[in-house]
């Protein structure tokens, strides 16, 4: 007889399924709320695996937390906006993809590539910094999915799966 219910293989791959399900939520959710710019949050999430400790049993749905932030669909700064994330983006995206540099009359260009990038990349982050580019609504990316959807199947399955093992075990103790 086993010394704890969650010894029982049947809890560790309930738990992998859910967490395995929350990930694929999870990455759902970001991409229906349309909070991907760089994409790396949600390249980020993945599920971890089971861990099985004295009295307990856990997994969990990592991401990058700072990762957020370059996904986010607003940006309020108090003060000026790092500058690096935007040097990053005009890159990914190329100059070409900008109808001017700002400070340049149209049709002209500073004479290195390094220039053009700063100077668009200061550009977007003055914009930024003066007015937000989309307003941001609630953001219940993380936190309803899980309370609303995976977590009450989560536990209904596990009462379910604890109630047939407790009887499994009494019904093994009272044949001896």
């Amino acid at each position: 007889m086993k010394d704890s219910i969650l010894e029982n293989p049947i809890f560790a791959e309930i738990l992998k399924k859910y967490v395995d399900e929350a990930e694929k939520v999870f990455r759902r959710e970001v991409n229906a709320q349309g909070i991907v710019l760089t994409g790396a949050m949600l390249n980020s999430i993945k599920s971890g695996a089971v861990e099985r400790g004295k009295d307990y049993i856990k997994a969990s749905v990592h991401y990058d937390m700072l990762l957020r932030l370059k996904d986010l669909k607003q940006l309020n700064f108090e003060r000026m906006p790092p500058l690096s994330p935007f040097i990053k983006y005009v890159e990914r995206v190329g100059v070409s993809a900008f109808p001017y540099i700002p400070g340049y009359p149209k049709g002209l260009t500073p004479r290195s590539y390094t220039a053009t990038v700063i100077r668009i990349a200061e550009g977007i982050r003055h914009a930024i910094k003066k007015e937000p580019n989309v307003k941001r609504g609630y953001r219940g990316v993380y936190n309803d999915p899980l309370k609303n959807d995976i977590l009450p199947k989560f536990f209904f399955e596990l009462r379910r799966h604890a109630g047939a093992g407790a009887i499994q075990d009494l019904t093994m103790n009272f044949s001896k």
